[in-house]
């Protein structure tokens, strides 16, 4: 058994050189003067006073001190002490360059996003008001709409009703008329790309121009597509119609879609631009693709009421309390047939 001299520990395993509580060299051990070689360790053993502690032993072995252990993170993380370094300081050019490159960068993005959103916009807005742009120019010069504008100022006393089927000439047609045609008793229509075309009847129609006044008239038209592919703006009906100073298109318009989805639309066209009165909306009364439908619109005061194929579809004000003439709409270069008119007041 070994004994350490200086806090008198003692340690069993006799191949042990130093203490481990103060590093001091152990040497053999002896009790009350006996030699360890008689020792039992079984005896009850007489431990010496307790060692004066202030000041502390001195170490009877000079050692270097262990080196430190790092801590594991799991549980004494060392915080992270950013360390100042020597040495030429980093410039900061090249930060300044590069957010200025960033601002170039971003500076184009939004040019570029400006410009998509700018076509979109035009774009959106030529698919439903394009029936605006191109009718300027169709109703100026020597077309027919403006040229029957001479009588449609004053409007003379109506009949009591008209009836016009189509055998006579009483719409225009030709090359003024953007190829307007009468066949088969049915008067036929075509638009164009992207544009919309109204024809108002002839000046000599039916002998007096104000037959076909729509004021507190009922108006009932057959229409069809003739090839089963509706224009994509619709066709229809222009009542209290005139043409502007500009040439352009004034009134309402009730307008009908045959397609896959049949539908209808009231517009009110101010200086030839058309403001939706009540949106394209679904009706299962509309027949598609070439059957006929009977367009009506009934003018009572300031309320315009609508109906197809004699089923009541929608009312409306007349705000403006317009008055004018009936008249004929289609739009694209779908053809479009017109059958059987008839004004009752």
């Amino acid at each position: 058994m070994k004994q350490c001299s200086v806090c008198n520990r003692a340690y069993q395993d006799d191949a042990q050189l130093f203490c481990l509580e103060d590093g001091a060299q152990l040497t053999q051990a002896s009790f009350d003067g006996v030699a360890s070689s008689t020792f039992d360790p079984n005896a009850t053993l007489a431990y010496n006073p307790p060692r004066d502690t202030n000041p502390p032993p001195k170490n009877f072995y000079v050692q270097s001190p262990p080196a430190q252990a790092t801590a594991h993170p799991s549980w004494n993380p060392s915080p992270n002490v950013p360390q100042l370094q020597s040495g030429r300081k980093s410039s900061a050019t090249p930060w300044i360059i590069g957010a200025i490159v960033g601002v170039i960068v971003l500076g184009i993005g939004i040019v570029i996003l400006l410009s998509i959103i700018g076509n979109n916009s035009t774009n959106s807005s030529n698919k439903t008001p394009n029936r605006v742009t191109v009718n300027s120019s169709n109703t100026k010069g020597s077309d027919p709409v403006k040229a029957n504008n001479t009588n449609r100022n004053n409007i003379s006393v109506p009949s009591t009703i008209l009836k016009d089927d189509f055998s006579n000439q009483n719409w225009p047609i030709g090359d003024k008329a953007y190829g307007s045609f009468y066949q088969d008793g049915e008067y036929h229509m075509k638009g164009r790309p992207k544009l919309y075309v109204f024809m108002f009847p002839l000046n000599n129609s039916q002998g007096e121009p104000g037959n076909y006044a729509s004021k507190g008239a009922t108006v009932k038209v057959t229409a069809r597509n003739v090839d089963g592919k509706s224009p994509e703006y619709g066709y229809g009906l222009i009542v209290h119609g005139k043409v502007g100073q500009k040439g352009n298109l004034e009134g309402y318009g009730f307008l009908i879609y045959t397609g896959s989805t049949p539908k209808y639309e009231i517009v009110r066209f101010i200086d030839g631009a058309p403001t939706n009165i009540v949106n394209w909306t679904e009706s299962a009364l509309i027949r598609s693709g070439t059957n006929s439908n009977q367009i009506e619109v009934r003018s009572q005061g300031s309320q315009l009421s609508m109906y197809v194929n004699g089923q009541f579809l929608k009312s409306i004000t007349d705000t403006a309390n317009a008055e004018g003439y009936v008249g004929l709409y289609t739009s694209e270069t779908n053809e479009v047939a017109f059958d059987d008119m008839e004004i009752d007041r």
